[in-house]
């Protein structure tokens, strides 16, 4: 009966050591698990609406919109994105030449970017302007029908 309670006994201890083990292992494992990072794609790329019209031009993604102002023969959007001015150039300028329309004027600085482009008859105008103190940049957007 002894021989019967020492098998027990080593069976008992050596699936006891056999749970504990692949418990540590499991608990190491998961501690030290580290992911894939997965890196956001942050294209200077705009999107379409359905209802498009002359007037609807996209923004850039996490644009925080300000301010809307539309009249008869306007519209200006003003907003405030993480994008530098030159990224917001980038975007509209891709957009708008795509488009058929033309540059009639640009200027910037370090820190300041406008441009006008015209097709037919309208004209939008935009200018961007990298805030250092708040890290962000403030942009405007305005078309409008020339009579």
């Amino acid at each position: 009966m002894k021989q019967t309670n020492t098998k027990f006994s080593i069976k008992a201890t050596a699936a006891f050591t056999l749970v504990l083990a692949l418990f540590i292992f499991s608990y190491f494992s998961f501690a030290t698990y580290q992911p894939k990072k997965i890196v956001e794609v942050r294209e200077v790329k705009g999107y379409k609406t359905k209802n498009e019209s002359v007037f609807d031009l996209p923004t850039p993604r996490y644009a925080k919109g300000l301010a809307y102002d539309q009249t008869v023969s306007s519209k200006k959007y003003t907003f405030q994105t993480d994008k530098s001015p030159q990224e917001i150039q980038d975007f509209y300028k891709n957009i708008l030449l795509d488009d058929g329309w033309r540059l009639k004027k640009e200027g910037s600085t370090d820190t300041f970017f406008t441009a006008e482009y015209r097709k037919d008859d309208y004209t939008v105008t935009i200018w961007a302007h990298y805030d250092t103190d708040t890290k962000m940049t403030f942009a405007s957007v305005e078309m409008l029908v020339l009579e």
